[in-house]
């Protein structure tokens, strides 16, 4: 009796993934406890389907979820990084090459096309977050922190600036700039 409550439950969610439609068969799965070993076909035709089409996050979303062999996982999200990247969403490339767990180092050249866009654009505080979320190199850090410390004191904002310094470990001077500037 339990056997075939799997079987019919493997079968709706071989449906559900042939249709597309994969929060379902997630349900599915969840609702009855399938194991991930009795879903690997349909998922991997499934997977082949997102590659063919292109949709390379749902490949490896599917690869990741249920367990399919890492080097699946890996070539989906490789290719969905390089995308994000030709299409210059470095910071969302970056994230989703640490997610995947990609190696360190697509990891830290997203990041790095990141910051530099960012300081091109004078996004100096979303630099500076990035430097801060990927950790990258300490002058890349200052560097930010000490444009984005300049752009608070002129504003105005001189408690940000102050926070900045702070927390960016500016010169000392800078940071008495900006106590002088509050009191």
């Amino acid at each position: 009796m339990a056997e075939d409550k799997l079987a019919e439950g493997a079968r709706q969610f071989r449906e559900k993934m042939n249709a597309g439609a994969y929060k379902e068969a997630a349900k599915i799965k969840s609702d009855l406890g399938l194991p991930n070993s009795m879903l690997q076909d349909a998922v991997k035709s499934a997977y082949d389907a997102n590659m063919k089409k292109g949709d390379y996050s749902l490949a490896a979303e599917l690869a990741k979820q249920y367990d399919l062999p890492s080097d699946h996982r890996l070539e989906a999200a490789q290719r969905s990084f390089y995308r994000k990247i030709d299409s210059e969403f470095y910071r969302a490339a970056a994230e989703y090459a640490k997610e995947f767990g990609l190696p360190e180092d697509m990891v830290r050249q997203a990041a790095i096309q990141a910051f530099n866009k960012s300081m091109s654009m004078g996004m100096v505080k979303n630099a500076a977050e990035i430097a801060d979320d990927f950790d990258l190199p300490r002058p890349m850090k200052q560097e930010a922190a000490k444009k984005s410390f300049e752009q608070h004191m002129q504003a105005g904002l001189y408690r940000k600036a102050l926070k900045i310094a702070q927390k960016y470990d500016l010169p000392e001077e800078m940071v008495a700039e900006a106590e002088k500037k509050i009191s």
